[in-house]
C-alpha cells in the first residue's frame, strides 16, 4: 500500500506538471505546490531531473498538438527558401520570428545554468508572490483583450515576448500568462499571442531539454525513487498537456482568463497563508 500511494504522489506531481503547462497559471509554481503538499517527494537534485522528464512529455504533446502548423511552416519555410515561391515568405518569416523571440530565454537559462542562481528563487515563498503577479496579469489581458485585434507578428511584437518569456523562467509567473500580456498590451489579438507563444516555447523547450538531458546523465547516481513513479509522471504529464491546451483554447474563445486571474491570486494568497502559519517551509 505504502508503494502505491507513493506512485500516486508521482502521478499528482506529472499531472501538476501536464496539466498546468498550458494553461497560464504556471507549471513550475505548482509543482513545487504539490510537492509541498506531499512534505517533499524528491530531494532537489533528484527533483531537478525529474522536472526535465515532465517537461519533456509537456513539449512532445504540445508539439503533437501543433503538428499540422508546424508542418505547414517547415514545408512553408523550404518552399520559400529552396524553391523559391514568394508567396511562402510570410511562413518563413513567422518561423525567424519564433526563433527570434526564443533567444532572450536562452540567453537567461545559459546564465542562470552557469551561475547556479536558481538557487536563489526555487523557493513555495517566491512562488506565492509571483502567482499573485501572475494573477494581477491575467486580469489585465482579460480588460485589456477586447482592444487587441492586431493578427500580425511583428520583429517588434517578436522581441518583447520573446523579452517576456525570459520572465516566465521564474516560478509562478505563467510564460504562456506574461508573454501573452505583452503581446495583447502592444495590440495583438489574444489568440494571436497565445498561438505565438506556443510557437516559441517550442524551441526554447528543445534547446531546456538537450540541457536536461546532460544534466541528466552527469548526475544519473542522483535518480531517486521507483523507475514506476518516473514512468507515470511521464505520461500522465503527456496526456494532462494535451487536453489541457484543447480545453484552454475554448476558453479562450469565451473570453474567460479572467477566472485564471481569479485562481492565481486566490491560491497565491492560501500559500503565503500556510506559510505564515508555518505548514508549508521555505
Amino acid at each position: 500500500m505504502d508503494k502505491f500511494y507513493e506512485f500516486l504522489k508521482y502521478i499528482a506531481l506529472g499531472l501538476a506538471q501536464g496539466i498546468t503547462e498550458p494553461l497560464p497559471i504556471s507549471s513550475s509554481g505548482h509543482m513545487m505546490i504539490v510537492d509541498s503538499i506531499f512534505g517533499k517527494v524528491l530531494p532537489d537534485a533528484a527533483m531537478n531531473n525529474f522536472q526535465i522528464i515532465v517537461n519533456f512529455a509537456s513539449l512532445l504533446a504540445i508539439i503533437f498538438y501543433y503538428r499540422f502548423l508546424i508542418k505547414e511552416l517547415i514545408i512553408g519555410s523550404w518552399n520559400y527558401v529552396v524553391r523559391k515561391k514568394q508567396e511562402d515568405k510570410p511562413k518563413f518569416t513567422y518561423v525567424l520570428l519564433i526563433l527570434l523571440a526564443s533567444i532572450p530565454a536562452g540567453i537567461v537559462g545559459i546564465i542562470i545554468k552557469i551561475y547556479d542562481l536558481d538557487q536563489y528563487y526555487t523557493n513555495i515563498l517566491f512562488v506565492g508572490i509571483c502567482l499573485f503577479i501572475t494573477g494581477i496579469l491575467l486580469l489585465y489581458i482579460h480588460k485589456a483583450a477586447p482592444t487587441a485585434n492586431r493578427e500580425e507578428i511583428t520583429w517588434k511584437d517578436s522581441l518583447l515576448i520573446g523579452s517576456a518569456q525570459a520572465l516566465g523562467i521564474l516560478p509562478g509567473i505563467s510564460r504562456s500568462g506574461v508573454t501573452t500580456s505583452f503581446g495583447v498590451s502592444n495590440k495583438v489579438s489574444l489568440e494571436s499571442a497565445l498561438r505565438f507563444s506556443f510557437m516559441m516555447y517550442i524551441p526554447a523547450s528543445i534547446g531546456a531539454a538537450c540541457l536536461g538531458a546532460y544534466d541528466i546523465y552527469k548526475t544519473a547516481d542522483q535518480i531517486s525513487g521507483p523507475i514506476s513513479g518516473y514512468i507515470g509522471a511521464f505520461i500522465a504529464s503527456l496526456l494532462g498537456t494535451y487536453f489541457a491546451i484543447k480545453l484552454f483554447f475554448n476558453l479562450v474563445k469565451k473570453k474567460n482568463l479572467k477566472y485564471f486571474g481569479i485562481y492565481c491570486i486566490v491560491v497565491s494568497l492560501i500559500v503565503l497563508t500556510l506559510i505564515a502559519t508555518g505548514v508549508f517551509t521555505w
